[in-house]
């Protein structure tokens, strides 16, 4: 865990602004391929840039041979130019949006590929092109499911994820997290899950452990031969974003001990 995440965050609640630190960090990618590389073998070329607080990623593969079960590749919200992976620990609102096609999908088992978080294994917000459902799920996200249908291979689809730590850790109320898509393609509009809250111990990311975030891909049971991926990941960003009411309510009773 980064400490200047946890010293910037104390900074933040005694002067009562709304904004946390984790988000503000973002200023690159990191790339790791092949997180599961089951098909040690196959043809990958994930490629990504990061311009004036805007990313851009594309991950195609193809050619897999032989192999087992997945190959995952995620492209994490990194610290440039030290390519530290950026750490959100529980105070780090963030609102983060992207636009995600994906190209190709053939021969695949399912893909499933959006946003993703590593911590006590890996989340996906994102979409599964074998029912077209959109869904998070995994780590430590909460879960929500739009339902299959959603989305279809080719649709451009909004991808928006927006997390809002609550009254502090262990404490209640929880921090909650907004998942929202508007499928470009179909026309959709902007679709929300509402405000989803956190259920684990916590009530949010667990400042004790290092959650990175970014966005990436999971191919699942490719076939040897034909297997092919190909996913855009277009305007990538990441803010940071107000704080819960409760938890300036707590910024602004410390403000009123002081005074006295």
């Amino acid at each position: 865990m980064r400490t200047t995440t946890t010293s910037m965050l104390a900074i933040a609640v005694m002067a009562g602004t709304a904004f946390a630190t984790g988000a503000g960090d973002v200023n690159g990618l990191d790339d790791a391929p092949r997180l599961f590389n089951d098909f040690s073998g196959s043809n990958l070329t994930l490629n990504s840039n990061w311009t004036a607080g805007v990313g851009n990623v594309s991950i195609v593969e193809n050619n897999y041979g032989a192999g087992g079960f997945a190959n995952k590749h995620i492209s994490f919200f990194a610290d440039a130019p030290a390519g530290n992976r950026v750490d959100f620990d529980y105070g780090d609102g963030f609102d983060a949006m992207m636009t995600l096609q994906v190209n190709g999908a053939d021969n695949v088992g399912n893909l499933e590929t959006g946003f993703n978080s590593d911590l006590f294994g890996f989340g996906l917000f994102g979409v599964l092109t074998a029912n077209g459902e959109i869904a998070a799920f995994g780590g430590t996200m909460p879960f929500h499911s739009f339902g299959p249908g959603v989305y279809n291979v080719g649709d451009e689809v909004m991808l928006n994820m927006i997390y809002t730590p609550g009254a502090g850790e262990n404490m209640m109320p929880a921090s909650t997290i907004e998942y929202r898509y508007n499928n470009l393609t179909t026309g959709s509009g902007w679709v929300s899950s509402g405000l989803v809250s956190f259920g684990n111990t916590e009530g949010g990311w667990p400042s004790a452990f290092t959650q990175t975030f970014g966005v990436g891909a999971q191919i699942n049971s490719p076939d040897a031969v034909n297997g092919a991926v190909d996913v855009d990941f277009r305007n990538i960003t990441i803010i940071p974003a107000p704080a819960s009411a409760a938890l300036l309510g707590l910024a602004g009773i410390a403000g009123i001990r002081r005074r006295r």
